[in-house]
Formats: C-alpha cells, structure tokens, sequence
C-alpha cells in the first residue's frame, strides 16, 4: 500500500471510501432527511412502556442518559462511513497490517478527516434535542471512532457558539476501549453517570456498530435513519442485536419520542445533591 498523495479536497473524501474498496465511488449520505408521519417502535420498545427496567409503576419508562455517535448522527456525514461498512471494519482491516504500512494508513485517515472538518455540520434538530435534554438534567455522552480532535473541534467550533456544554463523556478512538459493537464503552459511560445501562438510550446511525453496542449493554436504542432504509416493514427491516427499540428519521422526531413516551430525569445522584441544597 502506497502513501496517501496530496488530494485536492474532494478526492480526499472520495479517498475515504477508496482506502478500504481497493477503488473509489460511494456517495454520502445528506442528513436531515424529510421527516417521517411518526417514529417506529420494535416489541422491546413496548416491553419497556409497560414497565420495564427503569419504568415507574404505572408510569413513563425514565431514562436518565443519553449517549450519541457522532459522525452521521450529531453531524450530517460528509464522509461515506456507510460504504466503509459494507466493505469492511476499516480500522480492524488497517491494525492487521504491518507497522509502516499501517502508519501510512493512518496518516491518510488523519488527512481525510481534517479536510472533513471543513465542512462539518450539525445534524438538523440537534440544538433543540439538547436544549430539551439539559432543561431536564439529563447527561449527555457521546462514542465515536473519530479522533479527538475531531471531538474537540465538533465542541468548540459548534457547540460553544449554542451556549450548549460538551458531550461527557466523549470517548474517541484514542481511549482504552474496544470499538463499537462491544458495550464496554457504553457501559463506562452509563457507570460514570451513575446510571443503570437500563436507564441510557444508545443512539446511532449503523445498526451493526451503534445499536447492537446499546443492545449489549442493555440500554435503549434509537436508530437514526435519515433515508428510511430500515422503517418498520421496509427491505431494510432489523431484526435480532441490530433490532433497535425506535427508529427516527430525524433529530425532531427523536425529541418528540423521548418527551411522549419517557420521562426524562437527571442521575439519582444529582437529583440528590440538587436536593440536599434545597
């Protein structure tokens, strides 16, 4: 494998899809898709309603945290992390190769996701879901195989100028975590609140990576499906870990679902100290 050239932007995104097919092509994905007439639900969603973990007798499901992917999910794609699935773990494919081709590799990555930068962009509704999030005390954590300073960009560059706080926590590909699917950093996250898993919504935009980490641990899940590829019935239906508790097509419609159907309450631990200063 030869070093990554100096591209021009565009063929470094196209490049991204390249490093993984052995060819270019792909196309990404727009976010913020048309929303659809309601959100769906699987039967785990209704076991849940009707009293399961987390659930108060005879009331709303609670939930007491909230943890996103970011690329695709709190950003519209500017990449196609999509056609890198369907070809393969990239990162997985990339540790599995010598050091000097793997840190060419990963020089490569580094130029592709700085030139995304540029062109990052909330996904529409994000603002108005943490607004409503942090009106009702409820952490907000993200997990992504971004690099951490993609992180620290998405926080300063985009959230400051909202008056919204970070994510936390927000745990990149640097950490000392397996990569989604495997719970553990889920699991981290919901331990760091003081959250049983029970009580935190996983939510993603890859079936494989996102929902089946939140099924793992135990949480809910939400899929975000811009496209409606996976809506209730269609081709793309889901079923066993990859079978998320809602669909959404949108931020809008993931707020909507989270105020109708749940209640919405800070960790145990904060609603204590809050009010032991009373």
């Amino acid at each position: 494998m030869s070093g990554a050239p100096l591209l021009a932007r565009a063929g470094l995104l196209r490049g991204a899809a390249a490093l993984i097919a052995g060819r270019g092509g792909g196309r990404a994905r727009r976010g913020g898709g048309g929303m659809a007439a309601a959100f769906s639900s699987s039967p785990a969603a209704a076991a849940a309603a009707g009293g399961g973990a987390g659930a108060e007798s005879g009331g709303k499901p609670i939930i007491r945290g909230v943890c996103f992917d970011m690329d695709g999910t709190l950003t519209v794609p500017v990449i196609d992390f999509a056609l890198m699935r369907r070809k393969g773990d990239i990162l997985d494919v990339i540790n599995s190769w010598p050091e000097e081709e793997r840190a060419r590799a990963y020089a490569a990555i580094a130029e592709i996701e700085a030139a995304a930068l540029a062109d990052m962009k909330l996904m529409p509704g994000l603002h108005e879901l943490c607004e409503a999030l942090d009106a009702a005390g409820v952490p907000r954590g993200l997990i992504t195989r971004n690099v951490k300073s993609s992180v620290e960009y998405f926080h300063s560059n985009h959230l400051t100028s909202l008056n919204l706080s970070p994510f936390e926590p927000a745990i990149s590909r640097e950490c000392a975590f397996p990569y989604k699917p495997s719970p553990a950093a889920l699991l981290h996250v919901a331990e760091s609140w003081g959250v049983a898993p029970s009580e935190v919504v996983m939510v993603g935009d890859s079936p494989k990576d996102d929902i089946v980490c939140g099924n793992r641990a135990g949480a809910l899940t939400v899929l975000l499906d811009v496209d409606g590829r996976h809506s209730a019935g269609g081709a793309g239906e889901l079923s066993g870990e990859a079978a998320p508790t809602h669909v959404v097509a949108s931020m809008g419609e993931l707020r909507r679902l989270l105020l109708e159907r749940y209640r919405l309450l800070p960790p145990l631990r904060d609603q204590r100290a809050a009010a032991g200063a009373e």
